[in-house]
């Protein structure tokens, strides 16, 4: 059989920041997501999928997501759709995977995904 017809992956590459766009994108397209950012523990986008301004509002929000602040952030011009955060640990320091939307298979997803960011940030 072809090595491609068994690659689960449709997408490669072995630079972080582009394998990093490709995990979000295939995220955010499974899940049906508005957005999806990677950020660092001051909200900073690390990596995003998704309209970049939207984006940018969802990672501000995200450190504040994690440690409990309200779901919904309808002040935060992310008017009535849930935010969900999964904070993910790489090497000691914090980083938050925050979608906008999706369905029931979000937290599924979002926990896939995490998997595949930390593999592809701790790669040599």
């Amino acid at each position: 059989m072809h090595r491609n017809a068994l690659e689960r992956r449709a997408r490669r590459s072995s630079e972080h920041t582009t394998a990093l766009r490709y995990q979000l994108e295939s995220t955010l397209k499974r899940g049906r997501m508005a957005a999806l950012a990677l950020t660092d523990k001051d909200g900073l986008l690390v990596a995003w999928a998704g309209e970049d301004g939207l984006c940018e509002e969802l990672g501000a929000v995200a450190p504040m997501v994690a440690r409990g602040a309200p779901r919904r952030l309808s002040n935060q011009g992310l008017q009535g759709d849930d935010v969900a955060v999964r904070a993910i640990d790489c090497f000691g320091e914090p980083l938050f995977l925050a979608s906008l939307g999706g369905g029931v298979a979000r937290e599924a997803l979002l926990s896939h995904s995490a998997r595949g960011i930390q593999r592809i940030l701790t790669a040599n």
